[in-house]
């Protein structure tokens, strides 16, 4: 939890430049890590994950648009709205694997085997509990509008990208390399 956590893994190079003013850049003195899965498995998973974005957050989305009894409800609609917290840290995730090229830096193996699975299950949890409140709101005996329909199966698809989000991240590990 220390915010210096790479300190130790970049070294910073001061140069001088044409006008004779000091610039300090940094260089990447770590070990380089790369997939620890062949090519194939690693394209393959990493357009599953970004699919499995695309996907959430349209369903996401989709699910705010028609008036219904579950965005009226705080303890369905915080659950599902905080849902976009970890759907976004997904996202740079699943975005960060296009950008980033083997060899990798530490701090982008660290976010793939460490923050990335927290991300997709916590997406998974709070769409469960988006779910489970739409349900106690129909067993409520709430008025429920064709919205409501369109909200559950949303949910659903939220929890659903989350779930394969998640599953996709142990072909995705790191190691260093050699």
């Amino acid at each position: 939890m220390s915010r210096n956590r790479y300190v130790g893994d970049y070294r910073i190079v001061e140069s001088i430049d044409g006008r004779g003013r000091v610039k300090s850049d940094y260089e990447y003195i770590g070990a380089p890590y790369v997939y620890a899965g062949d090519a194939a498995t690693v394209k393959a998973a990493r357009r599953r994950v970004a699919l499995c974005c695309a996907v959430g957050w349209a369903a996401w989305l989709a699910a705010l648009i028609p008036v219904s009894a579950a965005m009226r409800a705080l303890y369905v609609a915080l659950p599902f709205a905080f849902a976009a917290i970890p759907l976004a840290l997904t996202t740079g995730t699943a975005v960060s694997l296009f950008r980033e090229k083997a060899p990798f830096e530490r701090r982008h193996a660290d976010r793939l085997e460490n923050r990335a699975p927290a991300c997709t299950f916590f997406l998974a949890l709070l769409g469960v509990i988006a779910l489970i409140g739409e349900g106690v709101n129909a067993l409520r005996g709430a008025d429920m509008l064709p919205g409501d329909a369109v909200f559950s199966v949303c949910a659903a698809v939220v929890v659903a990208c989350g779930i394969l989000c998640h599953r996709q991240w142990k072909r995705l590990k790191c190691k260093e390399a050699e």
